[in-house]
């Protein structure tokens, strides 16, 4: 177990911060929530002023204007409203419940993610792997336990503001790295179990890796 320690100290510090972000969200839920809402409600009123605005210039620009510039200014506008509309898309109905429901995610997967860890890293030092390679697997594994769960919280925080698809994409150099890792680790561990389990670990194809 000493070559995976790093990684398992790793998954425990992952476990840790589930637990304290759960009670920060107990805590802070309503606060978390009225923000949001708030945020939400005045990025509404934002677009509802542009929009009138638009309208009252397309309304000044048409009574100038011939019948087919009229018509290009209404299709201008349509396609801005449409692309506000796709723009705050929500999943659930409400932007805020959208970002409340992803912060709850950051802890669910800090929990989930950080056991999976400690005991995909307990299969690993029960393996005949060489320590190298077992400490390969500590940080691979120890490193994706910290990196995906707040990987959701940060989509959390930016939901309301940017919308949801937009929060998706924002994260995705933190969420990239962090799925890389774990599903690696995981196809990695599955072959070396399947080597091992088979009794190919001392052909010279695989001898180098393990210990014999």
């Amino acid at each position: 177990m000493q070559h995976v320690h790093h990684g398992l100290g790793m998954a425990v510090l992952a476990l840790i911060m589930g637990t304290l972000w759960a009670a920060y969200i107990a805590t802070h839920h309503e606060q978390l929530h009225g923000a949001f809402e708030a945020q939400e409600a005045s990025i509404k009123t934002v677009e509802v002023q542009h929009h009138m605005q638009e309208l009252d210039m397309d309304h000044t620009h048409a009574e100038s204007a011939s019948p087919h510039a009229h018509s290009a200014t209404s299709d201008s506008h349509n396609e801005l409203s449409h692309a506000s509309d796709a723009h705050q898309h929500s999943h659930s109905g409400s932007l805020a419940m959208d970002a409340m429901q992803r912060l709850l995610r950051g802890h669910i997967h800090f929990m989930g993610v950080g056991i999976m860890a400690i005991v995909m890293l307990i299969l690993v030092a029960s393996t005949a792997l060489k320590s190298c390679w077992q400490k390969v697997f500590g940080w691979t594994f120890g490193l994706g336990a910290l990196m995906y769960p707040p990987a959701w919280i940060l989509m959390g925080f930016r939901t309301v503001e940017l919308g949801p698809q937009a929060a998706e994409e924002s994260v995705l150099w933190l969420f990239g790295p962090a799925v890389a890792l774990l599903l690696g680790s995981l196809i990695a561990l599955f072959a070396v179990m399947a080597v091992e389990c088979i009794g190919l670990k001392k052909r010279r194809l695989f001898s180098w890796a393990f210990d014999q």
